[in-house]
């Protein structure tokens, strides 16, 4: 399997194309990213581009979707028709939907396959990312009991060598976001983790934690007076210090 990726420049939002072979077959995993270094991929490599495959419909990750399509005659696959049942097959790939909600619903982690069915790769979207996890204020009131079912319970059950190729910045594994990534690791348990009172765009909330996210900044994990959890930019938290 070849993996080529095109990052925005401001978003740093990944597009991918995954191909079986010289000469063979491609898909296209989201498309919010220059696709221009892709498509000479494409020619590079000889294949035929069979699908668009889009883990979610943010607009950083569906751009120039429609222009791959009528570029290559591909057919484009939005996560809203898709279940844990759909499997897609390009030449020698197979790829399988994998549904991970919380970021935003619906939301798909794409799992490439090997000949005898054990996963390889997986295309995370924005469910996590190296060191990091997704934002959950789009996922509606249960976005991040959601996301933690699909970050814990489905993409890190995956075998420990399984490539993550996450909707922004580099790749990881597996197992090195079992190791390292904090947030998970405080929902295990494994570490502690804050109690602070905050303020989230002006609500009333508890920190419980805070770590660094792809961009530069940071992300959130906060609980708000209802007992609502969510993962929140650190830019939208207030600590009371800040108003002294």
């Amino acid at each position: 399997m070849i993996v080529t990726s095109s990052m925005h420049p401001d978003y740093r939002s990944n597009a991918y194309l995954v191909a079986d072979e010289p000469g063979g077959h491609a898909v296209f995993i989201d498309a919010g990213a220059p696709i221009e270094p892709l498509m000479s991929k494409v020619e590079e490599l000889g294949v035929r581009v069979t699908h668009v495959l889009l883990t979610h419909e943010h607009h950083d990750h569906t751009t120039f979707m429609v222009a791959l399509e009528e570029r290559y005659g591909a057919t484009i696959v939005l996560p809203e028709n898709v279940t844990a049942e759909t499997v897609i097959r390009s030449g020698n790939l197979r790829l399988h939907a994998m549904p991970t909600p919380g970021h935003c619903t619906p939301h798909v982690t794409w799992v490439t396959e090997d000949a005898s069915g054990a996963p390889t790769a997986a295309f995370t979207g924005d469910a996590i990312f190296k060191g990091t996890v997704g934002g959950t204020l789009n996922g509606g009131p249960d976005g991040l009991a959601l996301l933690r079912d699909s970050i814990e319970h489905h993409i890190l059950a995956l075998p420990p060598t399984t490539t993550i190729y996450p909707g922004h910045m580099e790749p990881t594994t597996v197992a090195a976001e079992l190791e390292t990534n904090p947030f998970v690791l405080a929902w295990r348990g494994d570490t502690t983790h804050a109690d602070d009172p905050v303020t989230v765009a002006g609500t009333d909330a508890t920190l419980l934690l805070e770590a660094a996210d792809y961009d530069g900044g940071t992300k959130a994990w906060v609980r708000f007076a209802d007992g609502n959890e969510a993962i929140v930019g650190g830019s939208m938290v207030s600590r009371p210090e800040a108003h002294a």
